[in-house]
């Protein structure tokens, strides 16, 4: 579970009923949030936290458990590793660094991890379907 903790500071509705809110990322948690939200304009999403939440044991010990009973990869973590890797495959993405693609192909999956996508037959659905798929037209498309 990646939790980033922080502060809601000012919230502003704009002219289309858009909310704006400013949040206060908590020093401690500065690099945690880099790597989780490396681009402006990349989609969040938010759940309060209890107060403490780093001293809660129930997250510590859900955060232990899932360390312990991580999933091994396969070939999909491995194919998407590579694509994360291929300069063509960056491309395809804007042009990002390989870090911000990994980022990319694991928030379009809905997974923490590339060892899910060969556990999780939704998220491995969504590579295909949203990842590899487009990136494999592009290809032959240019």
């Amino acid at each position: 579970m990646n939790a980033i903790s922080g502060t809601r500071r000012q919230l502003r509705e704009m002219a289309d009923g858009t909310i704006r809110v400013q949040i206060d990322i908590d020093p401690s948690c500065r690099a945690a949030f880099l790597q989780l939200f490396p681009n402006i304009d990349m989609p969040v999403a938010l759940a309060p936290l209890v107060a403490n939440f780093e001293q809660s044991s129930g997250v510590v010990a859900q955060d232990q458990a899932e360390t312990s009973d991580k999933p091994k990869g396969g070939p999909l973590a491995r194919l998407a590793g590579q694509m994360c890797q291929n300069p063509d495959f960056l491309r395809f993405l804007g042009d990002l660094t390989p870090e911000e693609a990994a980022n990319q192909v694991r928030f379009v999956c809905g997974v923490e991890s590339r060892a899910e996508l060969d556990h999780n037959q939704n998220a491995a659905q969504r590579f295909h379907d949203e990842i590899r798929k487009p990136f494999v037209a592009w290809k032959e498309g240019r």
